[in-house]
């Protein structure tokens, strides 16, 4: 399967992604991934091709981000936030 130009350029940054954020899902359930999901969906043009907008995803929380956009965007962005918080500043949120 040839990937377009998008999928291409989103590619780089995978590895990154997945070291940050321990191949691990980011949905509380910790299970280990090689999915990667846009919160906002590619068709949102360059935003959503950012680093800050990709995030670890196991299968089944993937197709619950993607069954409603409408929750699942605000919830994820709060979720990678957290997550970062208390792998890179070790706060309690």
């Amino acid at each position: 399967m040839k990937k377009s130009k998008v999928r291409k350029e989103l590619d780089k940054d995978r590895d990154f992604i997945f070291w940050i954020f321990d191949h691990k899902c980011i949905w509380d359930c910790g299970e280990y991934t090689e999915i990667i999901h846009e919160i906002f969906p590619i068709s949102h043009g360059k935003k959503s091709s950012c680093i800050r907008n990709r995030i670890p995803l196991c299968m089944k929380h993937h197709i619950l981000a993607h069954a409603n956009m409408r929750i699942s965007i605000p919830f994820l962005q709060e979720k990678r936030k957290q997550f970062l918080v208390r792998k890179f500043l070790h706060e309690d949120i």
